[in-house]
């Protein structure tokens, strides 16, 4: 699972992809991004050109009902999206691009002591080593509430962890190569070459321990992505 990750600045994002600011949002970086947060996805619009909108983070199917939306819906494991009611239509038609620079996630085999004294998961920085955007792999649709708001919201794909950062956590994110993007984007993409996009994802990854501070998403800031000197008890 992923919860949590770095978001890069709207200038970043244009530089990255090569579009002007007319096409992009204003975004301010966030190094804590959690779900339900409003981000930033690349996606075709309908002239066919690359195009920046605000989602929500936790995809709500237009089928859905219920005034509150689906929970624990921030994460589509690309296993199984081709299957599942929650996911298939989008990874047929409605694939995006979520920009990031990196994520964390918390070794279930590493337990340290907070302030508090209580024992909790040490937590990872995942990323390049060249500190670049990184692309995740993302599905999008547009919900209609009961009260007739139009809501974008976004999921992304995971997988099985890279042989490099597997003793940190099993799962991480699709992450995609330039040469996939206009595939992935594309709606008319066959499925089986969509599917094979995610098998051959990306994985030049590594990993360092950061401070709990990055345990509240009410911290946002650059020292949550620095080392921590020694995570050990």
């Amino acid at each position: 699972m992923c919860g949590r990750y770095v978001s890069p600045a709207d200038r970043a994002i244009e530089d990255y992809w090569h579009i002007g600011a007319r096409n992009s949002g204003r975004w301010i970086q966030s190094f804590n991004v959690a779900p339900t947060s409003i981000v930033p996805l690349l996606r075709l619009d309908e002239a066919g050109e690359l195009e920046v909108v605000p989602a929500r983070w936790g995809l709500i199917p237009p089928w859905w009902q219920d005034a509150k939306p689906p929970a624990m819906s921030f994460n589509a494991r690309s296993e199984e999206a081709a299957s599942k009611p929650m996911w298939r239509q989008s990874l047929r038609t409605h694939r995006c691009l979520m920009p990031a620079l990196g994520w964390y996630e918390w070794n279930q085999h590493q337990e340290i002591r907070s302030t508090s004294g209580r024992k909790v998961h040490q937590p990872y920085y995942l990323h390049d080593r060249s500190n670049a955007v990184l692309a995740i792999a993302g599905l999008w649709t547009t919900w209609q509430s009961p009260d007739g708001q139009q809501i974008t919201s976004c999921a992304l794909l995971t997988k099985d962890a890279a042989p490099a950062i597997q003793t940190i956590h099993d799962r991480m994110p699709v992450i995609l190569a330039p040469e996939q993007f206009e595939l992935w984007l594309t709606p008319s993409t066959p499925g089986e070459q969509v599917q094979a996009a995610m098998t051959n994802a990306r994985q030049d990854f590594v990993g360092h321990a950061v401070s709990l501070r990055v345990n509240s998403p009410q911290n946002d800031d650059p020292q949550l992505i620095e080392p921590v000197a020694d995570p050990t008890p």
